[in-house]
């Protein structure tokens, strides 16, 4: 059976509690060359994080600082 070295969540790690639509350098590290939204296995994102992460790419989006296809 191969073992699997868990992430650890980078947010937890740097203690960043609000993840804002405005900071697009944290929201592109999240992102595909596509810009779609990265899923928890790769990133090693926390469950609450992800989906704060996932929120505030969802508001830049519709604020059309990030596209949502390339």
């Amino acid at each position: 059976m191969p073992s699997y070295k868990k992430r650890k969540c980078q947010c937890c790690i740097d203690q960043l509690d609000e993840i804002d639509y405005k900071n697009l350098t944290i929201l592109r590290k999240y992102t595909t060359q596509y810009f779609k939204i990265v899923p928890r296995y790769y990133s090693g994102n926390c469950q609450k994080h992800q989906k704060r992460i996932a929120q505030g790419i969802k508001n830049a989006r519709f604020m059309a600082m990030v596209p949502y296809t390339k």
